[in-house]
């Protein structure tokens, strides 16, 4: 196919086990691949992945490339080195008598396996490379002690002697008051230019010590692998003859450039999962959908989040594994629950589902790559819901006597069971595991899941969604014809999104106004002014503005959207009468405490600039009846009941739009599998979503 005027809008989602890759036309035509994700040197991956991509849209990667409008990249990079705790020797320079904050952070831990006993947090980094230097900047930003220049100087000296090639540099009250740490940046920078630094004020200058210091400490920690696999990125497509610079998604949903991503690579954590998210609102906003639940159930994980009133529910102050941190990200659930999860037995003789994953390397055993180890892919293959000879369409053939020996191996003989008992079980357990992580980001932050659609993607989710949502109530399930490689067509659907946050401590009902204007006027500054650095004109800039509230003493914030532009004395009692019905709508009718002094913690300025972004398009009437779409009869496991039924088998590339399905039945597309369970019908919408009544 030929290049068209306008070129490809192009999408690659780097995950645990595939690499994804989309490529969509001036038309609104999707073309995907898939290719092996290699963790020895991710760009090699790309580059196949690109090859393949090339191939199914009929041209070849140069003209591919030199056509590229758009290229967009979620990456994992970030996320493994944090989940991994293999990153950068960091070295820590804090103020004197606060060499201790990372190891005394929140005070008491519980143990997730004895809650009697308590457990320090991971230890990011050794206590011989935290040094302590005089000064001190008071809560006003008065600056009581000098920065003590000598002091600082040795400290680095000290720090890379230890072996130290990333320095976290996080001072006392330095978000009221950057001075000394910016002399600080200053010196180690002239005695040290190989050093990647990482200053608080200019990562997270906000309040609180703890999560001030580790946000500064992981953006250091991730600079290796991020720093050198961005540059390598954009040296691969330089050197394949792509016609526009490499964008990342960030974890709040916008995409950064380059030079951005190298300076603060924190922000592309979760980079990948949180593509799906934009594209499921992207998609729902053209079904006409306002909530929904995303889930995407790839190699690795399975990854949930809530879109209210078509909007992307961002968490500040996010926790990642057991850390407080400061930064903002998409709020997504995630959970080791993926198409690579391995099950597995614990001491009580419980069978078990993940964090562990087979990966990309060795895989399922049913990949024949050496894997052993029982997976939730091994689980399907043994149950019938995939079929060995048809997965990825025919492009990679599976070995399911590998699967059903893992299964057999490693937990059906070790419990007495036979193997449709065990698969039965380890079925169930799978679903209610990810029917959990529903739970988490809708009923226990105030959300009736029955009051909204799912939409899931990623290769392993039609198997089991539809039975997720018959355990929640959800009444449909939209799986797009995509699904297997849609967190890289969501990628698509980002604006490039700049966010900036100061600490104001503002009394909302009596506080003087000029400095919290002041800040939010500084803020609108830098937020607009980044995009404008970056091409975006002025006038095409979104602006939005939002307030950190809280009743005054408390430990956590609220956050409530601000009106933009000056605060005045008629907007006090508003921001006072939405944080009530916000807290209210979160914690319950009667929790909020009416009358009592509210503070406005934080304000937090988001600038967004609109990025070319594909069309959707129409399916074609190209397609048939049900009848014309079976591909015969296959035996399998009724998962729910757990008995041996034959049902049909329906090839999705076949199916024309309009038509429906009857459960129980399989719908076998190129790069992923439905399982419509007994008593739902699925039916075929005009984009060619497959929509699953439960």
């Amino acid at each position: 196919m030929a290049v068209t005027e306008a070129g490809y809008y192009v999408g690659v989602d780097i995950g645990g086990t595939f690499t994804d890759l989309v490529a969509v036309d001036a038309e609104g035509r999707s073309h995907r691949a898939k290719a092996p994700t290699t963790p020895d040197g991710y760009t090699k991956g790309i580059v196949e992945g690109l090859t393949r991509l090339a191939q199914v849209a009929g041209t070849d990667p140069a003209d591919l490339m030199a056509g590229t409008r758009l290229f967009i990249n979620g990456t994992t990079i970030v996320t493994n080195v944090i989940a991994e705790l293999k990153g950068r020797r960091v070295g820590v320079v804090t103020t004197r008598g606060f060499g201790d904050t990372l190891d005394i952070a929140r005070s008491a831990r519980t143990n997730d396996l004895d809650l009697h006993t308590q457990t320090p947090p991971p230890r990011l980094v050794h206590r011989s490379d935290i040094v302590e230097v005089d000064e001190r900047v008071d809560f006003s930003g008065r600056a009581l002690v000098p920065l003590d220049e000598e002091q600082l100087r040795a400290a680095a000296e000290r720090l890379v002697a230890n072996g130290c090639d990333a320095i976290a540099i996080c001072f006392l009250w330095s978000f009221v008051n950057p001075a000394h740490e910016r002399r600080a940046r200053e010196l180690v920078a002239e005695a040290h230019p190989d050093v990647f630094l990482s200053v608080s004020s200019d990562v997270f200058p906000v309040a609180r010590e703890y999560e001030r210091l580790v946000t500064t400490v992981f953006n250091a920690f991730a600079s290796k692998g991020a720093t050198e696999y961005v540059s390598q990125l954009e040296d691969e497509l330089r050197r394949l003859g792509c016609a526009v610079e490499p964008a990342l998604m960030q974890s709040v949903g916008g995409v950064l450039s380059p030079q951005e991503a190298r300076e603060q690579p924190i922000q592309l954590i979760e980079s990948g999962p949180v593509g799906g998210v934009v594209g499921a609102r992207a998609l729902a906003a053209e079904l006409g959908l306002e909530d929904v639940i995303t889930a995407d159930m790839g190699g690795t994980s399975f990854d949930t989040a809530l879109i209210k009133d078509g909007e992307l529910t961002v968490v500040h102050r996010a926790e990642i594994g057991k850390f407080a941190t400061g930064l903002s990200m998409i709020d997504i659930s995630i959970i080791g629950a993926g198409g690579g999860s391995i099950f597995w037995i614990d001491e009580r003789g419980a069978p078990r589902v993940g964090p562990h994953s087979a990966g990309a390397v060795p895989g399922p055993a049913c990949y024949g790559q050496g894997g052993t180890e029982p997976t939730v892919t091994d689980a399907a293959v043994a149950a019938g819901l995939i079929d060995p000879r048809y997965f990825l369409g025919g492009q990679m053939q599976l070995d399911g006597d590998a699967a059903i020996r893992a299964v057999q191996d490693r937990i059906a003989t070790p419990l007495e069971q036979d193997l449709d008992t065990a698969l039965h079980g380890l079925y169930r357990i799978t679903v209610e595991q990810m029917a959990g992580a529903v739970r988490a980001i809708s009923i226990q932050k105030g959300h009736d899941p029955r009051e909204f659609t799912m939409l899931g993607y990623g290769g392993a989710s039609g198997l089991f969604l539809p039975l997720i949502c018959r355990s929640l109530g959800i009444r449909e399930v939209i799986v797009p014809a995509n699904a297997a490689v849609f967190s890289a067509y969501g990628l698509l659907f980002a604006d490039a999104v700049r966010s900036f946050v100061q600490t104001v401590n503002f009394i909302v009902p009596a506080g003087p106004l000029e400095p919290v204007n002041g800040a939010l006027a500084e803020l609108a500054e830098k937020a607009r002014g980044s995009l404008i650095l970056r091409g975006f004109p002025a006038d095409d800039i979104e602006m939005v503005f939002e307030g950190d509230l809280q009743f005054a003493g408390q430990a956590f914030e609220v956050t409530v959207p601000l009106p933009a532009g000056e605060l005045s004395e008629e907007h006090r009692g508003e921001l006072v009468a939405g944080f009530l019905a916000e807290y209210e709508r979160r914690y319950g009718p009667g929790t909020a405490w009416e009358g009592f002094p509210v503070l406005m913690l934080n304000a937090r300025v988001t600038a967004i600039g609109p990025v070319p972004r594909p069309r959707f398009a129409a399916a074609s009437s190209n397609g048939g009846a049900p009848a014309e779409a079976e591909a015969g009869r296959r035996e399998l496991l009724e998962v729910e009941s757990g008995e041996r039924i034959t049902a049909p088998v329906y090839r999705g590339e076949r199916l024309g739009p309009g038509a429906e399905i009857a459960g129980p039945a399989l719908l076998e597309d190129v790069d992923t599998t439905i399982y419509v369970p007994p008593g739902a019908r699925m039916r075929v919408d005009e984009y060619r979503n497959y929509r699953v009544s439960v």
